[in-house]
């Protein structure tokens, strides 16, 4: 193993974190790294978001509809657009929402309905 980080962490031990190039710091202590490091918690931050998160269990036809109810929850909070208004979007994403269920598991449910049928043998 190469060198080890000369900085002290915040409970006080040292950093065990391993030093690349001619520093004598490690990548999370090093402040010639200050910058890069603010840009990938930023990054990390935005990727973690609930909203990001959200967008990737979607299927990409149902994320614009995602986008218009997060940017209505803004806009009631901003008091620029009617809760009611909101509420009827909210009540419409919601019988999407349970048409693409249904959708999904429909399919599911008749394979498994006739994998139990008598005469069928149960393949796992």
């Amino acid at each position: 193993m190469g060198k080890l980080c000369s900085a002290t962490r915040r409970d006080g031990s040292p950093c065990r974190g391993p030093v690349l190039g001619d520093a004598s710091e490690c990548w999370a202590h090093d402040p010639k790294q200050a910058e890069r490091r603010t840009e990938a918690r930023k990054r990390g931050g935005q990727n973690r978001a609930t909203a990001s998160r959200a967008q990737r269990l979607l299927p990409r036809d149902m994320r614009p509809a995602l986008a218009l109810l997060f940017q209505a929850l803004e806009e009631v909070h901003r008091g620029e657009l009617d809760p009611r208004q909101a509420g009827a979007m909210a009540a419409v994403a919601g019988a999407i929402v349970k048409i693409y269920q249904i959708a999904e598991i429909e399919p599911r449910l008749a394979a498994l309905e006739q994998a139990l049928t008598p005469g069928t043998r149960w393949r796992a």
